[in-house]
């Protein structure tokens, strides 16, 4: 009779565990990429919805032009995020070190340069008496 787990018994268990692992990180990187890409597209649907707001709020400042798809519209006016969000037409919970509000593209790491969107543009346009906007 012995007693205890010979070496290869217990490399087998280690081996295991490692396989349980690797697969478990696996799934869980996975699921937290999806997490991020979805909560990025309701921030899109966010930011277009709020410059829409704003578009319909001051359709007389659409007054210039702007090329959306290839296509110039005439009745145009390009806003930033950050504009937006500081006029309140999109709400963000979300800070900079220094208190102002942004919003973030979590699909991105923190140390690319446009990780933070407040300076990216949206074009606001009037077409056929409706308001639309492009990201």
């Amino acid at each position: 009779m012995k007693n205890g787990f010979t070496l290869v018994e217990l490399m087998a268990v280690i081996v295991l565990i490692a396989i349980i692992t690797v697969i478990g990180f696996v799934s869980v990187t996975g699921v937290q990429k999806n997490i991020n890409k979805n909560l990025w597209q309701s921030k899109e649907e966010l930011i277009i919805n709020g410059a829409k707001h704003y578009g319909e709020d001051n359709k007389n400042k659409l007054s210039g032009s702007c090329t959306v798809d290839g296509a110039t519209k005439t009745k145009c006016i390009i806003k930033t995020v950050g504009e937006l969000i500081n006029e309140n037409y999109i709400t963000t919970d979300e800070t900079d070190a220094s208190g102002n509000k942004i919003m973030t593209n979590d699909t991105l790491n923190e140390d690319d340069t446009n990780y933070i969107v407040n300076d990216m543009q949206v074009k606001i346009y009037l077409e056929n008496n409706m308001i639309y906007a492009s990201f």
